[in-house]
């Protein structure tokens, strides 16, 4: 199938080892491992946080509380500390796929876009940051008022780059949110942390990138 747009999360797959940072943290702290990476993505105030109905500060308050019930407040304080310091050290894009990225834009066959799960005011971050100028357009969800894998998101990503969903490949780290890609019509593709050349395999099976470029 050939394809016209290829959207892009940017948190796992732009940036793809956040995954192991949680689990470092959780070893350093003696919790087991998945207990930051659930207690961020599975409360209740992550949905809202993303969707732009609360805002950064109210979420983390709540993930904090939500670490204190199994490490106390002062392993949760500490932990908490301890993500946001390393999440901030990442680069905005990884190597690997800033140079995917490039490939595609010399292919010229297909247009860009991003679509980020993240609070409100995060388009702004990511445009300082020098990550929207690698695409065509780029969606945020709190400030749109819309989260994957609500497929309504979607629709607007692929509205916003003058297609529909069907002509769109669509990239995330998360199996719910490839999920509800491919229930708003698109193409999906879940990525696997350092899997970049089987990434690339698929986009050339798209259309996207030519045989050997």
């Amino acid at each position: 199938m050939i394809i016209r747009v290829v959207i892009f999360d940017w948190g796992g797959v732009l940036r793809a080892d956040e995954h192991a940072i949680f689990d470092r943290i959780d070893e350093s702290f003696g919790a087991p491992v998945g207990t930051l990476w659930s207690a961020w993505h599975d409360i209740p105030e992550y949905a809202l946080s993303r969707a732009g109905t609360i805002d950064r500060a109210v979420f983390h308050a709540a993930l904090v509380r939500t670490l204190a019930t199994s490490l106390g407040v002062a392993k949760a304080n500490a932990a908490h500390a301890s993500l946001l310091e390393q999440l901030a050290a990442l680069p905005p894009v990884d190597d690997d796929m800033r140079a995917l990225l490039g490939r595609l834009r010399a292919a010229g066959r297909v247009r860009l876009g991003l679509l980020s799960n993240a609070p409100r005011g995060t388009g702004a971050t990511l445009e300082a940051r020098g990550i929207v100028s690698l695409f065509d357009d780029a969606v945020v969800s709190g400030d749109v008022g819309l989260a994957k894998p609500d497929p309504a998101i979607y629709r607007l990503a692929a509205q916003r780059l003058g297609v529909e969903p069907s002509a769109c490949l669509f990239i995330d780290d998360m199996a719910r949110n490839v999920d509800g890609a491919r229930q708003a019509g698109m193409i999906g593709h879940l990525f696997e942390a350092g899997r970049v050349d089987a990434l690339a395999a698929r986009l050339v099976e798209c259309g996207a990138l030519p045989p050997g470029a």
